[in-house]
């Protein structure tokens, strides 16, 4: 395992990186409910004419800062990372019409983790806050045995979150801790994907190559 340091002029890489195969799963298959998936496209760039469409046409503006934690685990298909001490893994289900179709959910023990999600939760001890024992994540990650296939990447997020309508978007950037790299990303998301590919098109983004977060900060990760 390694801590991941961006190179510091890198940008994502918006064809999308390669689906890897470095940690195949040993356990188990993911038990999470389709029927709560969602669709998501994310844009790169500041995309500043699309962020004034969505202060416009949101009924409610919200502001945060996070941060958070990727475990990339070479498989664009599985999108985790830990926030709060709690791991928050999403799986990709399809692509429809240029949408990813995604579906997330918090584990809070190695029980209902998927693999290799369970044995990434084991390691890092993520059952330790969960009990109300002290932890810190940060020593956590640099205690991972040197041969875990899965690269950690500290980042903080100050982003504001739009409601359009039953849609949900958000205009994000994304600081790479250990460079002070940002990035800058437009997401929109929801249930109806005839209602998303309107906004998209309204707001000018039909086109646009849609890279998830993990994928992003992938593309930030050397060799």
């Amino acid at each position: 395992m390694r801590i991941a340091v961006p190179s510091e002029r890198a940008r994502p890489r918006l064809d999308g990186p390669e689906q890897g195969t470095r940690f195949m799963a040993k356990k188990r298959q993911a038990t999470i409910d389709d029927r709560r998936a969602r669709y998501e496209y994310r844009v790169w760039g500041k995309h500043r004419s699309a962020r004034k469409g969505l202060e416009r046409r949101a009924s409610s503006v919200s502001a945060e800062t996070v941060r958070d934690c990727y475990l990339l685990v070479g498989d664009s298909r599985w999108n985790a990372k830990v926030r709060n001490n709690t791991l928050k893994v999403k799986r990709l289900v399809e692509d429809d019409d240029g949408f990813q179709h995604w579906v997330a959910r918090r584990h809070r023990s190695v029980e209902s983790a998927p693999s290799p999600f369970d044995e990434i939760f084991e390691r890092l001890r993520l059952d330790r806050p969960q009990r109300g024992k002290p932890y810190d994540l940060r020593k956590a990650v640099r205690a991972l045995d040197d041969a875990d296939d899965v690269d950690a990447v500290f980042v903080v997020k100050r982003r504001r979150r739009y409601t359009v309508g039953e849609m949900r978007a958000e205009s994000t950037e994304i600081e790479i801790v250990e460079t002070g790299e940002v990035l800058h990303t437009l997401s929109v998301d929801g249930d109806d994907l005839a209602e998303l590919t309107g906004l998209l098109s309204d707001l000018g983004l039909d086109g646009e190559p849609n890279v998830a977060v993990h994928d992003a900060i992938a593309a930030e990760v050397p060799d």
